[in-house]
């Protein structure tokens, strides 16, 4: 990619005069860029503020016209399971897919929405999940 290619394609540039680059597929770059960008959110953990969310706001602001730049950043904490911090090596480690499995997906929204939001852990309670279940089947019934 030449130059003159990034600055149509990503800072609204003139068009090349000397690209090899069929105009009709820059057209179709320039569209998709466009579709995608500015994305609305870049979500990430409190660890890594310092790096991956930094350099974002930094690597975008060089690159892209303000126009192209994210319309936000959000961070956020990390996910405790029964107060402890999860770990594979300890064996308290779950996936969505397994929390699902074990409690079902409603069972399990209870328990997110009742761990906690912003920067501070959330902490997902299996109790929570259990007595969710069980309030969720007596309504049922």
């Amino acid at each position: 990619m030449t130059d003159e290619v990034r600055d149509l394609l990503i800072c609204n540039g003139p068009r090349p005069t000397s690209s090899e680059v069929p105009s009709a597929l820059l057209n179709i770059i320039k569209k998709k860029f466009e579709y995608w960008y500015p994305f609305d959110i870049r979500t990430s953990g409190k660890d890594l503020l310092k790096n991956h969310l930094t350099f974002g706001i930094y690597s975008h602001a060089a690159i892209l016209d303000r126009r192209h730049w994210p319309r936000g950043f959000r961070c956020n904490g990390h996910i405790m399971l029964n107060s402890e911090k999860m770990s594979k090596p300890k064996g308290n480690f779950k996936t969505m897919y397994l929390a699902v499995i074990k409690f079902v997906a409603d069972a399990n929204r209870f328990s997110l929405a009742d761990a906690g939001d912003g920067m501070e852990d959330a902490n997902f309670v299996s109790e929570t999940a259990n007595s969710a279940i069980l309030r969720l089947t007596k309504e049922m019934s």
